[in-house]
């Protein structure tokens, strides 16, 4: 009896699988981690821009350049809300990735199991014919002696 070719096929395939799922959620975390940097940049920026604004106020200026700081701000604020969606979708891409890691895990567990578990009646199988075979040429031997 020899061990299933196909059990080692399937856990290396399985592996693959999980080794994929890994480098997909390390794409999406880092994906997610990109945006929360972006989104901190352009808070500073904000946050910079209405210091501007204010110091301006203070001192004399055009209607113009009042006009060019709220309309830079708006714009900054509807790119942060766009951030702010893209950031919530990457971190539902990262959970998914995360569940889809998990399974894949599971099933390489799976398949490891079902590879060690063949190997193990192989053994058993050789270690049951051998020991048959020692009781036969024992019986054998016994038989001749008497």
């Amino acid at each position: 009896m020899k061990p299933r070719a196909a059990w080692p096929v399937l856990a290396k395939k399985a592996k693959e699988k999980c080794d994929e799922a890994l480098a997909e959620l390390k794409k999406e975390r880092d994906r997610a981690s990109h945006l929360e940097q972006s989104r901190a940049r352009m808070n500073l920026l904000y946050v910079d821009y209405m210091r501007r604004s204010k110091e301006a106020e203070s001192r004399a200026h055009s209607m113009s350049e009042t006009l060019n700081f709220r309309g830079f701000m708006q714009q900054l604020q509807s790119l942060i809300s766009r951030v702010d969606i893209d950031l919530m979708e990457a971190q539902h891409a990262v959970e998914v990735k995360r569940l889809a890691l998990k399974a894949a895990e599971q099933k390489r567990i799976q398949m490891e199991t079902l590879v060690e578990q063949d190997l193990k009646a192989v053994r058993d199988f050789h270690r049951k014919r051998e020991q048959k075979e020692m009781d036969a040429a024992g019986v054998t031997l016994y038989n001749l002696k008497h």
